[in-house]
């Protein structure tokens, strides 16, 4: 009878450990994922950090009023890109709801929607290209410097 006691708390402990110990190790692997941000917040992110550091990277007031500019122009870009993609997923959506099922206008809007979100990526790497011209070969070192100085910093990923 003795025997039996003991074994039950060493079998929740068994337990604990089954489920505790999986769950702690999903949570690090959660922390990591804000390190993988959408190749859009990458690139506001940079020129963001590109107006937040102008000192530091000794940026002449005409380059930085490119980037404010340019940082403005893409920021509007992606919202309505956005709106549009998600509104395409609405029709796409009420068409899958109706009783006939039109299989030529939701294959019509599903490649609409891509088309726009192909668009989507393209007008970012633009953006990126044009951050790129705007800034000097050092500036741009230094740049890089300070996303992976700040990355480490906010998220603590090595």
């Amino acid at each position: 009878m003795n025997n039996r006691r003991s074994g039950i708390p060493f079998f929740v402990t068994c337990l604990l450990v089954m489920f505790v110990l999986p769950m702690a190790y999903a949570g690090e692997d959660r922390k990591c994922e804000k390190c993988r941000q959408s190749l859009d917040g990458k690139v506001l992110k940079q020129l963001q950090l590109a107006i937040e550091y102008q000192d530091a990277l000794e940026a002449s007031d005409s380059q930085i009023e490119k980037i404010r500019e340019l940082k403005i122009r893409l920021k509007k870009d992606l919202i309505q890109r956005k709106a549009a993609i998600d509104l395409i997923g609405v029709d796409i959506k009420s068409k899958l709801w109706a009783d006939d099922i039109d299989r030529k206008d939701i294959n019509e809007l599903i490649d609409r929607k891509y088309e726009l979100k192909k668009a989507k990526a393209k007008s970012v790497v633009e953006a990126w290209i044009e951050l790129k011209d705007i800034l000097k070969d050092e500036q741009e070192e230094k740049l890089k410097d300070i996303m992976h100085h700040g990355r480490r910093m906010q998220y603590k990923c090595y």
